[in-house]
């Protein structure tokens, strides 16, 4: 509406009254209309916040009146009833909702960013308008939003700020929270009333977060009508009365190691309050100070400096400097704020010992831009004082690298149910080393939870590090099971992807190279034991079973060929492997020959029709059947090497393994190593092929690597090639990127570059060709494999 700082201060007032909304952010929907969304520009901020609900701000007749004084007069006049005092009419209809806003431009736009909690149905698999909570400032406790109710004894503190500039009393509120006057009946609230001899603890405090030391709250209450012996109102009991302290009651706050910046949103637009209270969730603590308090030198800026400058501590030992931003405001302008700031303290000289004067020693302001400072990783989380962390072992089945839980997490009850109801919702976030999901709303519930039958026993969402359920049993409960206790299933990357994909009708299945690296990866027991062969020195015994394509039939140096197939000896093995190397290539060959990659036999001809071939120990006895006429001939002199006084053990490589290492299905998987190093979680699905009502897409690389998808090409040449040239291969890649809501293109080759323009092309692709979420980046990967 027209007056977003007074909807923002409601906002926060509504959030101030539900439990652990102390812990939530506020985001400016510019309009009413369906269509409506957020500003781009906080939306990787929001997914980094990874909010477990939506709620949308409902306006009501207060509001539509406070941006049109006259609408009260004309709503009394027409709704007043007989007798009924002027104020009386107006307290029974002032919270009366407008039209309540229909949300979808945000669903869709939050269903692109982020993955709340959606409804019951387990297949459901978009954040729709729906499941977007409507939040009165007069709220009342429900499931999902659960009111924090009176405590005896304890009052909830606020400040009658209605003297107090609007955009300073926004910057308060959003520190210590607010209660409206419809929600007060129940709470015992003392206001504090505010002069402007307050106004420097006011700015100190909306900029700090805390209390000015000195400040006389003592009076303020007894003023208030609080007499007796509470009324030495201390600052830290003041902290811990304020509502959004009252709110986080029965919480712990975690946040992120090492902590993140602190962070000086610059600014008077809506969304820099809203990127600034993000900022203040995810790192730590982050400021929003509205221009016109560093406009002149009266009150309002020295207070504001004086507050600012309490950030610039002495000796910061080379900590990371205080990161000035704005969604408003230029580069240029935050550049000249910072030297702004940077100038005074860096005029000050201190002398060491008894050497020279030199500059004070403090943290500095830098500016910088959107993108740097969405660099900045952070998170935010309340949990329950006794059991954020809480390790368990339980029995599971693990089935093509999906994981099930065989039996229920024993999930301690939270120390809120004990104060908020029955009914309250709390939510449990289960970590499994090794397995993180993807944060989309396009995972369903049915591929999270294993299905029982029937209504499920609670909702589940993943989360931006952990798979998380809604405490409730959501079917038949008694109070004795009124907690689920879900059987949690961990899909695997094929599952992800193919719930993806199928999210816009798309479907996907494995390639021919998909189903060769799955087979070499089950023989070699793990991706990473086949990478390690196939960049190490085993990569030139393996290919030394590949005779040169010239060379169908006979001796090609380190084997034997017959009809293009090669065969080896342990001795050619050791020749290929160096000098001294008997006994490792005795166990390399043991090794391989174990895994089924190798086949131990002998190269014998028939005695009837000559034909020569590789006949597996197995099919040898004293005679043997040639596999071209089925003669039966005898293990006798004549039908090996005429110069081997003994038939002479040779050993075959797999047909899947040639296969593979003939069509480059090696860059794929090294390139995929590559990507995982150093990653806590990786689940890798093997090529695949993605078709919508576009065609088909062939994926080289698809990869979950720590929650982040990441697909692309990888290539032995240096091109993406399609039948309209590199523009369309790249357009095709990029498509299939949307489907799978991708973060990282990657273009892997073997070569020491890609061909001119393609990298380009991607990335263009992506600039022109996205139309949902966030957009990937694009990397390179050049001389994959080089070392072999």
């Amino acid at each position: 509406m027209s007056d977003w700082i007074h909807m923002a201060r409601g906002a926060v007032a509504g959030a101030s009254r539900v439990w652990g909304g102390s812990g939530a952010v506020v985001l400016p929907v510019a309009e009413m209309s369906a269509t409506a969304t957020v500003a781009d520009a906080l939306l990787p901020w929001l997914r980094r916040f990874d909010p477990d609900h939506v709620a949308g701000l409902v306006p009501v007749l207060a509001d539509a009146a406070h941006m049109d004084p006259s609408l009260a007069d004309r709503i009394i006049a027409q709704y007043a009833a007989e007798g009924e005092e002027r104020e009386v009419t107006w307290r029974r209809v002032r919270s009366v909702s407008l039209q309540t806003p229909a949300w979808a431009g945000l669903a869709d736009q939050v269903g692109s960013w982020c993955s709340p909690f959606k409804g019951v149905h387990r297949d459901e698999q978009r954040f729709e308008t729906r499941n977007v909570i409507h939040l009165k400032q007069a709220h009342t406790s429900s499931r999902s939003l659960a009111s924090v109710p009176a405590l005896a004894g304890e009052p909830v503190i606020t400040l009658d700020l209605a003297g107090v500039d609007a955009a300073v009393a926004l910057m308060v509120e959003s520190r210590i929270g607010a209660v409206p006057q419809d929600a007060r009946p129940g709470l015992e609230v003392v206001e504090l009333p505010m002069g402007e001899e307050d106004l420097p603890a006011l700015i100190h405090l909306a900029i700090t977060g805390r209390a000015k030391p000195g400040w006389d709250l003592k009076s303020r209450y007894r003023s208030a009508g609080n007499g007796g012996p509470s009324a030495d109102l201390t600052l830290d009991a003041f902290s811990a009365l304020t509502p959004f302290a009252h709110a986080s009651r029965w919480t712990i706050r975690m946040g992120s190691y090492p902590p993140g910046p602190v962070v000086w949103v610059m600014g008077g637009t809506a969304e820099d309050h809203a990127l600034a209270m993000l900022c203040d969730r995810l790192y730590g603590h982050a400021v929003w100070v509205p221009p016109h308090l560093l406009e002149d030198n009266g009150p309002f800026t020295r207070a504001a400096k004086a507050a600012l400058l309490t950030f610039q501590n002495v000796g910061n030992n080379g900590e990371s400097p205080i990161l000035l931003a704005s969604t408003s405001q230029s580069h240029d302008e935050l550049q000249a704020l910072a030297e702004e700031f940077n100038r005074p303290v860096t005029a000050v000289r201190m002398h060491v010992e008894d050497g020279p004067p030199v500059p004070l020693d403090v943290t500095k302001v830098k500016a910088v831009t959107l993108a740097e400072l969405a660099q900045h990783d952070g998170v935010t989380l309340l949990a329950d004082p006794d059991g954020y962390q809480i390790s368990q072992r339980v029995p599971t089945s693990e089935e093509n690298e999906s994981v099930s839980l065989l039996t229920p997490l024993q999930v301690p009850e939270a120390q809120a149910a004990a104060h908020l109801g029955e009914e309250m919702h709390w939510y449990i976030d289960v970590w499994l080393p090794q397995h993180t999901l993807p944060a989309r709303s396009a995972l369903p519930g049915s591929c999270l939870t294993q299905d029982t039958g029937g209504i499920p026993d609670t909702v589940a969402r993943t989360a931006r590090f952990t798979l998380s359920f809604i405490s409730a049993n959501m079917g038949f409960s008694t109070s004795g099971n009124r907690h689920a206790r879900p059987l949690l299933h961990f899909p695997s990357a094929d599952r992800v992807f193919e719930e993806l994909a199928g999210a816009h009708g798309a479907t996907v299945k494995r390639s021919s190279a998909g189903l060769r690296a799955a087979i070499a990866v089950e023989m070699w027991g793990s991706a990473e034991a086949l990478a390690a062969d196939l960049d190490g020195p085993v990569r030139a015994v393996l290919n030394s079973f590949l005779p040169p394509a010239k060379k169908r039939d006979g001796d090609y140096g380190p084997g034997y060929a017959i009809r293009g197939n090669g065969y080896v000896a342990l001795e050619d093995i050791q020749e290929t492997l160096g000098a001294g190397t008997f006994e490792s290539a005795r166990d390399l060959a043991d090794r391989l020959l174990t895994a089924n990659v190798l086949r131990r036999g002998l190269l014998l001809n028939c005695a009837r029709c000559r034909f020569e071939a590789f006949y597996r120990i197995e099919q040898v006895g004293p005679a043997f059947d040639c596999e071209a006429c089925g003669h039966t001939s005898a293990l006798t002199r004549g039908r090996w090497y005429a110069k081997d006084a003994e038939p002479h053990w040779y050993y075959a490589l797999d047909q899947v393994v040639q296969d593979l290492l003939r069509q480059h299905g090696d860059v794929p998987l090294l390139a995929a190593q590559q990507l995982r190093h150093n990653a806590a979680s990786v689940l890798w699905s093997p090529e695949l092929v993605v078709t919508d009502n576009d065609g088909e897409f062939e994926i080289d690389l698809c990869l979950i690597i720590d929650g982040r998808i990441i697909i692309g090409e990888a290539k032995s040449n240096h091109t993406l090639k399609a039948s309209n040239g590199t523009q369309e291969a790249a357009a095709r890649l990029v498509h299939a990127a949307q489907l799978f809501s991708a973060d990282e293109i990657v273009l892997a080759t073997s070569k020491s570059a890609w061909a001119r323009d393609t990298v380009s092309a991607v990335t263009k692709a992506v600039t022109e060709g996205w139309t949902r979420g966030p957009k990937p980046v694009v990397t390179e990967l050049v001389s994959v494999g080089a070392s072999t």
